[in-house]
């Protein structure tokens, strides 16, 4: 239907890099909505407090012999250099080892994922058209720096 994954995917126009050892990245623009939360049963009532998320990638579809799902560069972190200092919230710290194998009893054939999993912190928040910070510049830089390189952060 309208705004359905698969319209999305046909309807867009990607580029891809194509290396000249073989390698080819291909992102495809696809817009994706990451779900965090506590593990508290009930809802957290401080919306400062740390939020444990994941996306996980993976094909319903097509198991580990037909599919080779691997990391780009053998990364299996978020790349972060990116992330802009506007958003109000950061990364603190990523798990790394995305890769996951699994078996289910019913079938022989390996299904390969990637999910990774990190958390992330409000850094400020805006009232009465100003920005309250959550935490201290010199905090916020630090993270900043990180996200140049691969990190795992402190949870």
């Amino acid at each position: 239907g309208s705004g359905s994954f698969d319209d999305r995917y046909y309807l867009v126009h990607a580029n891809a890099i194509v290396y000249s050892t073989g390698k080819v990245l291909w992102i495809p623009p696809l817009p994706m909505k990451v779900n965090c939360n506590n593990d508290h049963v009930l809802p957290s009532t401080d919306k400062n407090d740390p939020q444990g998320c994941n996306i996980k990638i993976g094909s319903w579809t097509y198991d580990g012999f037909h599919l080779n799902l691997t990391a780009y560069d053998d990364e299996e972190y978020l790349e972060l250099s990116d992330l802009t200092k506007n958003s109000p919230y950061v990364v603190t710290s990523q798990e790394g080892d995305a890769l996951q194998t699994k078996y289910y009893p019913c079938c022989k054939e390996p299904y390969l994922s990637m999910n990774y999993r990190f958390t992330v912190q409000r850094a400020f928040a805006i009232q009465d058209g100003e920005k309250i910070f959550n935490k201290s510049p010199e905090d916020l830089e630090k993270l900043f720096e990180q996200y140049k390189t691969t990190f795992t952060g402190n949870k």
